[in-house]
């Protein structure tokens, strides 16, 4: 959602240091999730907002307060009507404190970047891996130190290191915690 948001900005010409325009900008589209995928309106921008100028457009715009509070109302309505697994910097403090199981997954770094520069290769395009080392390092201390809704762990989160682990080791991972959960 944030990142449909970042892609929403960019196609208003809307400065990212502008949140109360951001968050105009969030009333004045529908932005829903379905079947996985992510529409502004009816326009399917799954693939487009999977760029590296996206992601670090939505870093920079979910810092502010407006474009926070706007997104959290559109997060937790669609939680409203749907059974939601939600994946983000703030759904377990701020957007679904009360969630059933809140993990907080960890990765090293260089693991991380590697993971993102692997996509772009298997999408076939071109990554250069200091760059993206530099954006990820970028990005983390924003989303660290921003004044509101800052990534941290949440009360009762389960860590999860993900650093030596594969997708579907992760997804097993998550599975097996939210088991025992309800049991």
């Amino acid at each position: 959602m944030y990142r449909a948001t970042a892609l929403l900005a960019i196609r208003n010409s809307i400065n990212f240091d502008d949140p109360a325009r951001v968050a105009e900008v969030i009333r004045s589209y529908s932005i829903d999730i379905r079947d996985g995928n992510i529409f502004i309106d009816d326009e399917d921008v799954s693939v487009l907002i999977r760029t590296p100028e996206i992601s670090d457009a939505a870093s920079m715009i979910s810092s502010g307060s407006p474009v926070r509070r706007e997104m959290v109302v559109l997060q937790r309505r669609f939680a409203a009507n749907h059974d939601t697994v939600a994946e983000g910097r703030d759904m377990g403090t701020v957007v679904f404190p009360g969630a059933d199981l809140k993990v907080y997954v960890i990765a090293d770094i260089a693991i991380r970047v590697i993971r993102r520069w692997r996509e772009f290769i298997a999408k076939g395009e071109k990554a250069d891996f200091n760059l993206l080392l530099r954006s990820q390092l970028n990005r983390d201390h924003r989303d660290r130190s921003r004044s509101d809704s800052p990534l941290r762990l949440a009360p009762g989160a389960v860590i999860l290191d993900s650093t030596l682990m594969s997708i579907d080791q992760q997804v097993s991972a998550v599975l097996d915690l939210y088991g025992k959960r309800l049991a």
